[in-house]
């Protein structure tokens, strides 16, 4: 019964990889969407993902990864893992704009978040080592929500304002 258990797992594990992730590139304009990412790796890879967007207009930006640990008793070491997990979002030029790291084997879940500027050629880079017996996988979301512009403030600080006077008139009537 163990064996299927542990057969079961390791299934999981591998669909949990692959499913429905784009690995790393160029995804275009992420502003309005939401992308899952993700990548595995064999035992002893080291890796440094690079997802390349755009950003048109200002959007408030969230990177997400998340290893896939698994150790199984029956095997020695373990089995799925990756050590020095990082993530960071930056820009063309290849300078961090945040970054966030794995502090130790059981930090599982990795983010940033920004209000990046409309540019091009921004970057999401997921990175690690991977120690894994049977190698490493991560997964994750990239969302971007644009920013409204100060100007859609404004009016809409106007309209309450009408609305409000509007009320205190027939009040006061």
């Amino acid at each position: 019964m163990k064996l299927v258990q542990t057969m079961l797992a390791l299934a999981l594990a591998g669909a949990m990889g692959s499913a429905a992730a784009v690995g790393p590139g160029d995804l275009g304009n992420l502003t309005g969407l939401t992308v899952n990412i993700g990548n595995s790796f064999t035992a002893g890879a080291t890796f440094n993902d690079e997802y390349i967007f755009d950003i048109m207009p200002e959007s408030a930006t969230v990177g997400t990864a998340v290893t896939i640990n698994l150790d199984i008793p029956q095997f020695d070491g373990q089995e799925f893992a990756i050590k020095d997990f990082a993530v960071a979002f930056k820009d063309s030029l290849n300078n961090i704009i945040v970054s966030d790291f794995q502090t130790s084997l059981t930090d599982y879940t990795l983010s940033v978040f920004a209000n990046l500027p409309a540019a091009l050629d921004y970057k999401f880079v997921v990175s690690g080592n991977v120690i894994g017996t049977l190698g490493g996988s991560y997964g994750g979301v990239l969302q971007a929500v644009p920013v409204p512009e100060a100007k859609t403030y404004a009016m809409m600080f106007a309209g309450l304002g009408l609305v409000g006077l509007t009320v205190l008139r027939r009040r006061q009537a």
